[in-house]
């Protein structure tokens, strides 16, 4: 009888291990760059319906996420808004080389609050003076959004006018916040984050030859460059999913 009961207890105890395992192999650790926080979830859940994959998604700036990888961090694929910080990370030897790919493009919109007396303006024509106060935009330090928008700053030749002017955020997605809750006049995010939000209006779109091209980039951690990782590395850009990336307004050249 007792040979019996350790028996069973044995078949339970290598049953629940193998559910375990099971349940910790279908698990899957994706970081995104914030400004991809609604095209990434949707894509996801579809994802999830057809695949025996739990998601985990950790959306933040892509240099927050990518400087979380190089201390430790271990997601099975990492998305950011622009090349710099991919090839950051290869160079570290942390992600696979030859899945680096571009998966989306996007463009810039200053936005202002929904009830600002503000319509339609050019980025190009005195454009510090069109507003009062500071400009929201993401961090240029570790946020790509920031970075772009920076740069059309720049070759505007606002620099000086706006140095002190400008209000860092830390990921495009507080920028556009801080412009919802009309804390600041005006600010700089992605077109996608704009159309999304019901609390402000875009009020003119950064011409693209200010800026380098906008571009999101995946790749695979080496540590996790197996089937299952793949598998949802490659249906991002996928027929079926650049559906979805076009739903949300990112664009393809």
């Amino acid at each position: 009888m007792k040979k019996y009961t350790l028996y069973i207890i044995v078949l339970f105890f290598l049953f629940a291990c193998g559910r375990k395992a099971k349940t910790e192999s279908n698990e899957m650790l994706v970081f995104c760059a914030a400004s991809l926080t609604n095209v990434i979830t949707e894509l996801a859940e579809k994802y999830e319906m057809e695949n025996e994959v739990d998601f985990q998604l950790n959306f933040a700036s892509s240099g927050t996420l990518a400087r979380q990888i190089e201390h430790g961090a271990e997601p099975s694929v990492y998305i950011s808004a622009n090349e710099k910080w991919v090839d950051y990370l290869i160079q570290l030897n942390l992600l696979a080389s030859e899945t680096k790919l571009e998966v989306a493009g996007n463009s810039l919109a200053a936005i202002v609050p929904l009830d600002s007396p503000l319509d339609s303006i050019s980025f190009q024509t005195d454009f510090p003076n069109v507003f009062k106060g500071r400009l929201a935009m993401g961090d240029p330090k570790h946020v790509p959004a920031g970075d772009y928008a920076q740069q059309a700053i720049n070759n505007a030749g606002y620099a000086n006018e706006l140095k002190d002017r400008i209000l860092p955020t830390k990921d495009v997605r507080s920028a556009l916040m801080v412009v919802e809750l009309g804390e600041v006049e005006m600010g700089i995010v992605y077109k996608t984050d704009a159309l999304k939000s019901k609390k402000v209006k875009i009020v003119s779109e950064i011409p693209a030859a200010l800026h380098a091209p906008i571009g999101f980039y995946a790749a695979v951690l080496k540590k996790k460059n197996n089937a299952q990782s793949l598998r949802f590395y490659e249906y991002l850009s996928s027929p079926e999913a650049k559906v979805i990336w076009i739903k949300h307004g990112f664009k393809f050249e």
